[in-house]
């Protein structure tokens, strides 16, 4: 069955949308994968804790500039993968030394963005590399900053519910 462009099929009862693979139904582009996790190379691995079930999309994105810090021109690169109930491990290859902060959050509806309250305070499951206390406002690049070597680093951010 056909409608509005979209292929339909029926599961006990229930008409659910086909599609071809995860990735097409969630809009993930390949510039947006993770770099391969490797043991011998710089990088940033980076652990996301308590994404939920309901699929979507899991973000996490990698900033560098202290006064753009949760901006898009304060972005060095963001990630995208289908988000399962579950930790999840993404990379990113090194892109020099220096002090970074991270930014993930669980795009629940998939629309490719964090979906905000009145108040301008995440819908959705957030977290930021160092897991700083949030109180009233997001915290500041301070806050979650960790300066890295040519080691590379592991960072782990737990997911706050909304």
């Amino acid at each position: 069955m056909v409608l509005e462009g979209l292929k339909y099929f029926f599961v006990i009862g229930l008409m659910v949308p086909a599609f071809a693979n995860a990735s097409e139904q969630l809009d993930i582009r390949p510039y947006e994968a993770a770099d391969p996790c490797a043991v011998d190379s710089a990088q940033i691995k980076v652990t996301v804790n308590g994404v939920g079930a309901g699929g979507g999309i899991l973000s996490v994105e990698l900033y560098h500039d202290p006064d753009n810090f949760l901006n898009k021109k304060g972005r060095t690169r963001r990630i995208r993968v289908p988000a399962t109930e579950g930790p999840h491990t993404v990379c990113f290859n090194l892109p020099q030394q220096g002090t970074y902060a991270i930014a993930a959050y669980h795009d629940i509806d998939g629309n490719r963005k964090l979906n905000k309250r009145w108040n301008m305070m995440p819908k959705e499951p957030f977290g930021l590399s160092n897991n700083p206390e949030q109180h009233f406002g997001f915290p500041k690049f301070s806050d979650s900053a960790f300066t890295i070597d040519h080691s590379g680093v592991n960072i782990t951010i737990n997911l706050q519910a909304p």
